[in-house]
């Protein structure tokens, strides 16, 4: 005969979430979802006192997670608004397309600018970055942005007061105008000659046919 066994004990459910909790975690994955970094699903982890695993399996059990469409091909206008603000967030570009009536996803912006190599083309650099090659603090460049001498836009991003805040972009053509305009407030003894001169006739700079230590333009990183 078959022995009797007592029905196996089953472990108490550890992690339970009340319907407001679902609230917030559908209501966050809805309109954080295409987003690059997750930080947001580690604050409702610690804020719920659970793993971050937790919260993303939550999220696919309430059906928080926005079903991804295929995208209608880009327009000519969509695709020239886009031109025009690739060094914009895409948080940015989102709301510039709506503004003329064009509706895309983060993620679908995301994608067909970096196909594009859109960034690229416009050859951004940092406050940080030129103020290394003029040879001087970078609070003296804010200050300059700051008075209007040097055209700059901010990149769009989402960084708080404590971590430096949204970050400056200056274009090349800019920095350009900026010394035209302004070479009494340069200090030649410290600028880096080889970025000068290549700022000011980038076609008459040939670094392979120069003496030196071989320059190369710094690009900030996106």
């Amino acid at each position: 005969m078959r022995e009797f066994t007592e029905p196996r004990s089953f472990k108490p459910v550890k992690y339970t979430f009340t319907p407001e909790q679902d609230k917030i975690i559908f209501h966050v994955y809805r309109e954080m979802q295409y987003t690059q970094k997750r930080a947001w699903v580690k604050e409702l982890a610690k804020r719920f006192g659970v793993p971050s695993w937790k919260i993303s399996r939550r999220a696919r059990l309430i059906g928080a997670y926005e079903p991804r469409v295929k995208e209608s091909p880009w327009s000519s206008g969509e695709l020239h608004i886009l031109e025009l603000n690739a060094l914009y967030s895409c948080e940015v570009i989102q709301r510039k397309l709506k503004a003329q009536g064009f509706i895309r996803s983060i993620a679908g912006i995301d994608v067909k600018r970096g196909r594009l190599r859109l960034r690229e083309k416009h050859n951004p650099c940092s406050a940080q970055a030129v103020a290394s090659c003029f040879g001087i603090d970078v609070h003296t460049v804010l200050r300059w942005i700051e008075k209007g001498w040097l055209k700059a836009c901010r990149k769009g991003t989402r960084r708080s007061g404590l971590q430096g805040g949204d970050e400056w972009i200056i274009k090349e053509k800019d920095i350009r105008d900026f010394i035209v305009k302004n070479i009494g407030l340069i200090d030649l003894r410290k600028v880096d000659k080889f970025w000068f001169v290549d700022i000011l006739a980038p076609s008459a700079y040939h670094p392979e046919n120069s003496t030196g230590s071989g320059w190369e333009p710094e690009v900030c990183e996106m």
